[in-house]
């Protein structure tokens, strides 16, 4: 058991990551931050380079979940989840990973996460959470693709066909669905499970969009390979791409 736990945190959002840097100074004693990622992709890359104790790793992503970075790792370290859903982290902290932390973060789930981290590390074989991976990722994974989704509509829950559903928009860690006739609804699936489960349809154009590309009336050329898609909803929605989408919309547009 290391003395001193090198770690890296995985967190999009910087303000979050300033924060669990804040709280971990206190544990100087205990964990060395050793580097930080803001999506999936540098996360793989920087964790298989520097192969710390310990990450980490906000489940919701930019680019994929925190699942699909463990499953590109090349070595099983010791995992800390954080997260803003109650429902995924309760699923990790089942599956015994080290722990999870709600957001916002508090010092005192830091200090019960820090205390699990040095019991699990006395135990002699792999960190639980690998034991439990494939079921683990299973229950992340979508298994199939949809045609109606189930959204929230005021204190009960309604179907929606997807055919009338315009765009998905994530916003504060929370999901939103807009529909053809100008309805708002709450969503309870991360963009990143969306794009799983949805049909060929829908496409991610943007970290925080998801469309219906048959709800697509006008693409305009906007700057720095981006375009902007005016939707066929009732307000005529216009939605900026994201400069890292550029290849798939022009596969799909052939623009």
């Amino acid at each position: 058991m290391p003395n001193v736990y090198k770690a890296i945190i995985v967190e999009d959002e910087a303000p979050a990551r300033r924060l669990l840097n804040e709280l971990l100074a206190e544990y100087r004693h205990l964990i060395r931050l050793s580097g930080e990622a803001d999506n999936g992709s540098d996360a793989i890359a920087l964790i298989n380079k520097i192969k710390p104790d310990v990450i980490f790793l906000d489940i919701q992503l930019p680019d994929m979940l925190g699942l699909d970075v463990l499953k590109s790792l090349d070595y099983k370290p010791y995992v800390i989840f954080t997260t803003a859903y109650d429902e995924y982290a309760i699923k990790a902290f089942d599956a015994l990973s080290v722990d999870y932390l709600l957001k916002p973060l508090k010092e005192d789930r830091i200090a019960r996460a820090l205390a699990k981290l040095q019991q699990f590390a006395t135990r002699a074989g792999t960190p639980s959470i690998w034991n439990n991976f494939e079921s683990l990722l299973n229950r992340f994974t979508p298994q199939k693709r949809m045609d109606t989704l189930s959204v929230k509509k005021g204190s009960k829950f309604t179907l929606v066909q997807l055919s009338d559903i315009v765009y998905f928009e994530a916003s504060d860690k929370y999901t939103f669905v807009h529909t053809a006739n100008g309805q708002k609804l709450f969503c309870d699936h991360m963009l990143a499970v969306l794009e799983e489960k949805l049909t060929d349809d829908f496409i991610r154009v943007q970290k925080s969009y998801i469309v219906n590309r048959q709800k697509i009336v006008e693409i305009h050329k906007y700057s720095n390979n981006r375009y902007t898609l005016v939707l066929n909803n009732r307000d005529f929605t216009r939605i900026v791409t994201g400069p890292s989408y550029l290849q798939v919309i022009k596969e799909v547009f052939e623009v």
